[in-house]
């Protein structure tokens, strides 16, 4: 169970993970030694389980979002192992999540341009020999991007 100092430390390092310790403690109302035994006992427990960057895709050439539908030719170990394995290493996909429905994965995708995410699609996805069938919803703008889970006050 976490305190409220913990989940107020929570909520500003989603909002600034490079924060310092002195940062963090002006923030929460505690003196730094104890506000660095908490954000190191909750590394250790896995509340906070790595820290990044979030990069501007489009300064970085990548115009064109979708999320990629999957549906699966069957759900044996070897295919599902596969499909997994893709994901795990092919940079252009950003998410993937297991659903409920008519398709067994969406992946949120980025490529350069239309034409590339074509390219991802029936030149690396389908090309795998374990996907049924995929559809792909283009996104068109973003009004909300954020990593940043809700922390229960």
């Amino acid at each position: 169970m976490l305190d409220k100092f913990e989940k107020l430390i929570l909520k500003a390092l989603q909002r600034n993970g490079r924060a310092s310790t002195q940062e963090l403690s002006e923030l929460v109302g505690l003196s730094q030694s104890p506000c660095w035994r908490r954000v190191k006992r909750m590394e250790e427990e896995g509340y906070i389980t790595r820290y990044s960057a979030i990069l501007d895709g489009k300064k970085l050439g990548l115009h064109a979002l979708a999320h990629v539908q999957v549906s699966l030719l069957d759900h044996t170990e070897s295919s599902v192992d596969k499909f997994q394995a893709f994901v795990e290493n092919n940079e252009h996909v950003l998410e993937c999540a297991s659903t409920t429905g008519d398709f067994d994965y969406i992946l949120k995708v980025a490529t350069t341009n239309p034409e590339a995410l074509e390219q991802f699609i029936m030149h690396n996805l389908r090309r795998l020999g374990v996907v049924r069938a995929t559809t792909t919803i283009f996104i068109l703008r973003q009004m909300k991007v954020s990593g940043a889970l809700p922390v229960d006050m």
